[in-house]
């Protein structure tokens, strides 16, 4: 597992595509022909496609060919996942979002964050974050970089659990090749970089 953060670079231009997976069984009534439907998700999992126009290329290490293509290959194509936060669909901070109520004995919890009315977990974390019990901040807990808190005392029975900061996307890029373009001598583009969101 790679908690290296994708890079932001200048050429990203719209449209970019956001694309959540979801997975259902349908089936219909021999005699009625009435559908059933069960979701095997309780979240989905996202595609997102991002086109660059423009990749600069100044023959330097920094510039915006080297550290994509760079990163592409530090990943081996899809063979690693990495941490991307979405520079124009969302803001990826979160400020007292509810991750959990104390049950007197559980030490562990995923942090989550609220889209559109629904919960999901978070899997990408590179700062420490605020953790409150209660609305009271707390420091009695550890974390890792797949966003699970370890309390060193069960919450008790009952009590909110909340945290404010930033989340990263767990990702891997979808295809092991990909067209980087060079459309003049100081440029290059790349028409498509599909990623997908990994659960843990």
């Amino acid at each position: 597992m790679s908690d290296l953060i994708f890079p932001t670079l200048r050429g990203l231009t719209y449209p970019i595509t956001k694309t959540p997976n979801h997975s259902t069984i349908t089936q219909r009534g021999l005699g009625s022909g009435i559908p059933k439907f069960l979701q095997l998700y309780s979240y989905p999992y996202y595609t997102l496609k991002m086109v660059f126009e423009y990749l600069s290329d100044n023959n330097d290490q920094r510039d915006d060919i080297h550290t994509l293509m760079g990163f592409y290959n530090r990943m081996g194509g899809a063979g690693q996942d990495f941490l991307f936060a979405d520079p124009k669909f969302e803001s990826n901070e979160v400020n007292n979002q509810l991750f959990g109520v104390g049950d007197g004995t559980s030490t562990s919890f995923r942090l989550a964050r609220n889209y559109g009315g629904l919960v999901e977990p978070v899997f990408g974390l590179v700062m420490t974050p605020i953790i409150l019990i209660n609305g009271i901040p707390t420091t009695a807990f550890t974390w890792n970089t797949a966003a699970m808190i370890t309390f060193a005392t069960a919450p008790t029975l009952g009590a909110r659990l909340t945290w404010c900061g930033d989340w990263y996307y767990r990702c891997h890029f979808k295809e092991d090749t990909n067209d980087f373009e060079q459309i003049f001598c100081d440029a290059w583009e790349l028409q498509e970089l599909e990623l997908e969101t990994i659960k843990l």
